[in-house]
């Protein structure tokens, strides 16, 4: 029988796994394969090729790795432990840098001449944009390097950087953005009043040009940067003050037209005269709405001289002749003459008002101007232009509405119109 099963068997059949070291006999958890023995067993030849050789471990060694590992710098200075964190500390100042330009760039700025403004905002976004764009590159490349240390792992480190990164990309963008505006905004335009070249003009334009100035207002909050700018004429002047009549969408900008305006909360404004000089103004009178006109207050020794106001401007007629001088800071001095269209008269919920229709072009900048008929009389306020009838049309405000306005200068009661709202 047993030889029977013997030829059976065939001859290259491997032996059946088993969990049982052959060598050692003990059983483990792994099932091992024809004549494999146990991992004991395997240490244990493995020991044995030392031919006897003595094997010492370095705890030393094994420390200072370990501390390594960890980030310690162990047995190092102090001077060149700190310098593993130097240019994460450049990088990270440089960021801060950028993170305060941008900063200081989007700060408020007060209300003044528009060069002074102009020229602060000019630095600002130069060196918010050089600051950033340094920033941006020195974390990029200092995080591209530290990829290769074994400092990277460091989260402290890391951080360092992608703060850097961060900050250099925002005052980038920031410095980018206001250099298009301004640049797009003031490119072809004057940052203070221009020359007066010699016009040959008559006397009673000359006297228009010398009484029209620039106004320049903030926002709600007092922020420059954001205001409004117009023209304005001045009406009426004592030794030390000048008023000056303009629009009240240019000298209250952050009011909508149609609301009721306090002078009482309106920022201060800064006027430019047609001399080169300039100095702040106030807010004393606003007229009631729709009528889109303010009178300011200007402290000056030597004003100039003011414009003569037509009583109203029912003379005017159609085909009448009228003159104005556009925004000077945007292409220099000039002198436009132009006819009255019709005039117009609007009613609404706060009452009846009656608007001067010109072949003026009042543009950006102009609001606020005067017009003046052929003998120079101030006859109306210059405040926006409409399209019809296929062309652009000047819009003014008679004369008749600054009348309660320039009463008060007349009469000395500027007192009781400051006190009305």
């Amino acid at each position: 029988m047993a030889e029977r099963k013997a030829r059976s068997r065939k001859p290259d059949a491997p032996a059946m796994a088993s969990n049982v070291c052959p060598r050692c006999g003990t059983a483990g958890p792994a099932r091992l394969l024809a004549g494999a023995v146990c991992s004991a067993c395997q240490a244990h030849d493995a020991w044995s090729q030392l031919d006897g050789e003595k094997l010492v471990i370095d705890k030393g060694a094994i420390d200072e790795a370990l501390r390594r590992r960890q980030g310690e710098d162990a047995g190092q200075p102090l001077w060149r432990r700190l310098g593993v964190w130097l240019p994460a500390a450049l990088a990270l100042g440089l960021g801060a840098i950028a993170a305060w330009s941008a900063m200081d760039l989007l700060s408020s700025r007060p209300i003044g001449p528009l060069a002074a403004l102009l020229s602060d905002l000019s630095w600002s976004w130069k060196r918010a944009l050089l600051a950033g764009v340094g920033a941006l590159v020195v974390g990029a490349v200092s995080l591209v390097r530290a990829r290769r240390s074994r400092h990277f792992r460091r989260l402290p480190m890391l951080a360092c950087y992608l703060v850097t990164i961060v900050c250099g990309a925002t005052g980038t963008a920031i410095g980018a953005l206001h250099g298009i505006s301004m640049s797009s905004a003031f490119g072809d335009e004057h940052t203070r009043m221009p020359a007066r070249d010699q016009l040959g003009l008559p006397a009673y334009v000359e006297r228009i040009v010398d009484a029209t100035v620039l106004v320049l207002a903030p926002d709600g909050s007092g922020d420059a940067r954001s205001g409004a700018i117009g023209t304005g004429a001045v009406v009426a002047t004592d030794p030390r003050r000048a008023w000056i009549v303009t629009c009240s969408h240019v000298a209250i900008p952050y009011v909508s037209t149609g609301a009721r305006r306090s002078p009482r909360d309106a920022q201060p404004v800064w006027v430019q005269l047609s001399d080169g000089r300039e100095g702040p103004a106030t807010v004393i009178w606003a007229a009631p709405p729709p009528l889109d006109m303010v009178l300011l207050e200007l402290p000056m020794e030597r004003p100039p001289t003011p414009v003569p106001i037509a009583a109203d401007a029912s003379a005017l007629a159609t085909s009448s002749p009228v003159t104005f001088v556009p925004n000077p800071l945007r292409s220099g001095w000039k002198v436009v003459h132009g006819e009255v269209i019709r005039r117009e008269t609007h009613q609404t919920p706060a009452g009846a008002y009656d608007l001067v229709l010109t072949d003026l072009p009042v543009t950006h900048g102009d609001s606020g101007s005067g017009l003046f008929d052929a003998r120079g009389q101030l006859v109306g306020l210059n405040t926006w232009t409409r399209v019809g009838d296929g062309a652009a049309q000047g819009l003014s405000l008679p004369s008749e509405a600054m009348r309660v306005a320039i009463d008060a200068i007349r009469t000395g009661k500027l007192d009781e119109l400051k006190q009305q709202e």
